[in-house]
């Protein structure tokens, strides 16, 4: 048990005593008072056996009402209690929603305790964004790795501003750098961000683009020897150029790094960093938490990173009770390292116990769109599906949709545009 574990719980056995029996996505619709059933695509994924599996939910799916029925279904059957059930997702306003829709169906079911006197807290499922969870982790076993938990999360407007100082205390030569200092500033906090969730030193960087470099050279060796002329071709200059200002913005990322140490300040990827470190080093961590949670869902899956990624499956591995949410097309965050193969190879991430394999649960009927927005929206996201093929299906209509209407607007500026979009969007509601 960790620092976290305060309540008293009940045991398994009397989680059993009142386990329900549901066979049919009707009953389980009956006994969340919901005035439909989940369709038959959510019922296999809600009914899923405690494994890890991934749910590939295509947009308007239902992918955060089926997480509340797959909590309400494991804990009404006596698969799990309330409070051994995690799910994590990106943003606080996400979390919230979850929350929010997970209590409600648990408590439409009659399945959450009410406290009591020797119950120091409501027994109830645990949702947060990847990164509180990570600060809680730290928090209560930081110190393993010699991290304080006392140590301050910067802002994105304190990142900027201790960027600046980075930047302004510069003395070295500058070549191949920009000298506009927000420019740089910019540079300089991607890079740092990009390191952290991809797990990569600053000494693993500067090799790589080493060994680079003298590919691109032997390259443009070989490619004038064999034309005779004596110029760098252009892509082997472009890249070259590249390797030496991420080079010189290394020394950058370098002082950045330091000053946040000096000062017992840490940014939200260094969370991740840490928490993905501490996982690794720490495997006494992880068996405590697949105590702790004997079910984890993992919202919008497509957009984690690859210390996420790492995190997440050195704590839940093994075989435990995961299930994965989401959707390469609506992958977004590829800006912030973000990496969209992390859904597509779940099953090697959350290999299933012994010589058993990973399910996969797609989610095909959008309950957002009617039929013509919905043929728009696959063909434009043909090329997705193509590169995707077998791996995600296209979106159908459900039964009750309209035929729906597409329109196309060209207008001469943004503001004009904006202007439109919100004459649509009171017009629509």
């Amino acid at each position: 048990m960790t620092g976290r574990d305060t309540a008293q719980r009940p045991d398994t056995a009397q989680r059993l005593d009142t386990a329900q029996q549901l066979d049919t996505a009707q009953q389980l619709g009956h006994l969340m008072g919901w005035d439909f059933a989940p369709s038959p695509e959510q019922w296999e994924a809600i009914r899923a056996p405690l494994e890890p599996a991934v749910v590939i939910a295509g947009a308007g799916s239902g992918k955060t009402t089926l997480m509340a029925a797959r909590v309400v279904y494991l804990v009404a059957t006596g698969q799990v209690r309330p409070d051994e059930v995690l799910g994590l997702t990106f943003t606080t306003k996400a979390a919230g929603q979850l929350r929010t829709k997970v209590r409600e169906a648990l408590g439409a079911a009659g399945l959450l305790p009410e406290p009591s006197a020797d119950v120091e807290d409501t027994l109830e499922p645990t949702v947060a964004t990847y990164n509180a969870y990570a600060a809680g982790l730290l928090t209560d076993h930081g110190l393993r790795i010699g991290h304080e938990p006392d140590t301050r999360v910067l802002s994105d407007a304190s990142r900027y501003q201790l960027g600046a100082r980075v930047v302004e205390r510069h003395d070295a030569e500058v070549r191949f750098l920009t000298d506009h200092p927000p420019t740089a500033i910019q540079n300089l906090l991607a890079l740092d961000g990009a390191m952290s969730e991809h797990l990569v030193s600053p000494e693993q960087v500067l090799a790589l683009d080493a060994e680079a470099e003298r590919g691109f050279l032997r390259e443009d060796e070989a490619e004038r020897a064999g034309k005779g002329r004596k110029t760098y071709l252009e892509a082997t200059a472009k890249a070259v150029n590249a390797i030496e200002r991420r080079r010189e913005l290394m020394d950058l990322v370098r002082g950045y790094r330091r000053l946040k140490r000096e000062l017992g300040l840490m940014d939200f990827s260094d969370q991740i960093e840490l928490g993905a470190r501490l996982a690794v080093e720490q495997p006494e961590v992880g068996a405590a938490e697949r105590e702790r949670f004997r079910v984890v869902l993992l919202d919008e899956y497509q957009d984690t990173s690859v210390a996420q990624a790492t995190m997440l499956s050195r704590l839940f591995g093994d075989g435990h009770a995961v299930t994965a949410v989401g959707d390469p097309n609506q992958a977004i965050y590829g800006w912030r390292g973000a990496s969209v193969s992390n859904i597509l190879h779940f099953p090697d991430t959350f290999p299933a116990a012994g010589e058993g394999q990973v399910t996969t649960y797609p989610l095909t009927v959008s309950r957002r769109s009617d039929r013509r927005i919905l043929d728009v929206a696959n063909r434009l996201a043909e090329p997705l599906y193509e590169q995707y093929a077998g791996r995600v299906v296209r979106l159908v209509a459900q039964d009750a949709a309209g035929e729906g209407v597409v329109t196309t607007r060209v207008l001469p500026t943004l503001a004009d545009e904006l202007v439109v979009l919100a004459d649509e969007i009171q017009h629509a509601h």
